[in-house]
């Protein structure tokens, strides 16, 4: 396939499976709702915070998985991923209360780290010039999980009744995950070298080698401490309380304290280095980093708010069932099967940053035009209209994660935990404007993002065309 060898092939098959199938679980609430609002009495402010919850812990944990995957390998890792999954998901189909749910939904953030892990198997098993389109297919065929989840959970949940059909459905999405676990890391190998590869340190630091880039990097550490603080402010009242104010502001001073641990961790690592002499070839440009993580905060940040929060908007737009809003809903995430490995293959045939501003404006325009959608609309013109703009920005996931293992490959569990953490931070600050915002005005702010996104892109430095400078 594709010039593939057999043992990529079977590596990247097994990989974008257990991906697919941490997405479905990950997203398995989404198409329920409306209906766990019924059955367990919950207000749509509750609903709000819970999706919030559900991304929220994949911003730190992208970053520590990814260093977990490059000091112990992503055989290992993912399979323990899964394992938890579908334990999660389990403990998810049973919670009568909304306390249950939202530890649940934070636990399950976790599992969204597992996007990583898989960046790093591809990146390992495929050369340079087939990377766009590797990455392409795993990401985008596991992200496909996202609507599988949408339009496939309801079915299995309709032949029982409404209390328990969403248990069953979340469950079964739990064993799946299980199951996969033990085929994984039965049949799906780390290279051979791997033993003799770069040891990670536990730091967490991403090694660079110029004050500025040192300044860059302290620098974008602060959205993702920021975007944690956010969510405990949202718990503090805003709209209700969930946590006292005294726990809140000594939980913001915990977070504050951290981002100043790890501020000092990366010039304490970092400077010794950047003293020494030129490292020659171990150089790279952070920027690289910190825009690819603008622009994921963008594509894919959007995609986990809008996927979250589109079969209901359908719903109470066009007055749907349940069933068929979430099966229309998953339209938005639908596209990922084509749309992000065409991003990657674009990005190798005609250029990284020419096909990334490309994308993010053609996101920016029809997104734009998404916040006119109303009541008034005809449904296939609203549904036609979305997936034109979910393929921009799928196809920008393609481009950015065809990009992201050529900055550095022994350091790409790390650069990639960082830029896919800030996907997250995305969704956490986008679902975050829903909850006071129209979806109109939502979607126009999607667009207004992108903008700003573009203009970063212009500065965006190219990358090595050969893997000798990424070894």
């Amino acid at each position: 396939m594709l010039g593939f060898s057999s043992t990529q092939s079977r590596t990247l098959h097994l990989t974008w499976i257990a991906f697919f199938l941490t997405f479905v679980a990950w997203f398995n609430m989404a198409p329920f709702n409306t209906t766990i609002i019924l059955q367990l009495g919950l207000t749509q402010s509750e609903v709000n915070i819970l999706m919030i919850c559900n991304v929220v812990l994949t911003i730190p944990a992208r970053i520590v998985i990814g260093s977990m995957t490059d000091q112990y390998g992503p055989q290992k890792v993912f399979s323990g991923l899964l394992l938890f999954s579908g334990l999660v998901c389990i403990a998810f189909s049973l919670c009568k209360s909304f306390e249950g749910l939202l530890v649940t939904r934070l636990l399950m953030g976790i599992v969204g780290g597992g996007f990583v892990v898989g960046i790093k198997m591809i990146a390992e098993w495929f050369p340079h010039n087939k990377m766009g389109v590797a990455q392409g297919i795993y990401a985008g065929w596991g992200n496909f999980g996202a609507a599988a989840a949408a339009f496939s959970l309801p079915l299995i949940a309709l032949p029982f009744s409404v209390d328990i059909g969403w248990r069953i459905a979340t469950a079964f999405s739990g064993v799946l995950c299980i199951i996969w676990a033990f085929v994984y890391f039965r049949f799906c190998q780390d290279i051979p070298e791997r033993s003799q590869d770069f040891k990670m340190a536990t730091h967490s630091t991403i090694k660079v080698y110029t004050r500025k880039d040192l300044f860059l990097q302290s620098l974008v550490l602060l959205p993702i401490y920021g975007s944690l603080a956010l969510f405990v402010w949202k718990l503090s009242g805003h709209p209700f309380t969930l946590i006292p104010s005294p726990l809140s502001w000594l939980l913001m001073l915990g977070l504050s304290g951290v981002f100043a641990i790890q501020v000092f961790r990366c010039w304490q690592v970092n400077l010794p280095q950047i003293k020494q002499a030129d490292p020659g070839e171990e150089k790279y440009s952070f920027s690289q980093v910190a825009i690819l993580s603008m622009v994921y905060s963008l594509t894919f940040g959007s995609e986990l708010a809008i996927v979250s929060i589109f079969p209901q908007f359908l719903e109470t737009t066009f007055s749907l069932s349940v069933g068929l809003a979430g099966m229309l809903g998953a339209s938005y995430a639908f596209m990922n099967l084509v749309a992000r490995p065409s991003g990657g293959w674009a990005s190798d045939r005609f250029g990284r940053k020419q096909i990334l501003i490309l994308l993010v404006l053609g996101g920016m325009v029809t997104h734009g035009l998404i916040g006119e959608i109303n009541s008034t609309w005809q449904l296939p013109n609203a549904i036609a209209l979305v997936l034109i703009g979910s393929i921009f920005f799928k196809a920008g996931n393609g481009a950015c994660f065809a990009a992201v293992p050529l900055i550095k490959k022994r350091l790409t569990g790390q650069i990639a935990g960082l830029t896919g953490a800030y996907g997250s931070v995305g969704a956490v600050c986008f679902l975050t404007l829903y909850s006071f915002v129209s979806p109109q005005e939502f979607f126009k702010i999607i667009a207004a993002y992108a903008f700003l996104v573009f203009l970063a892109l212009l500065f965006l430095k190219p990358f090595p065309s050969s893997q000798k400078y990424n070894i």
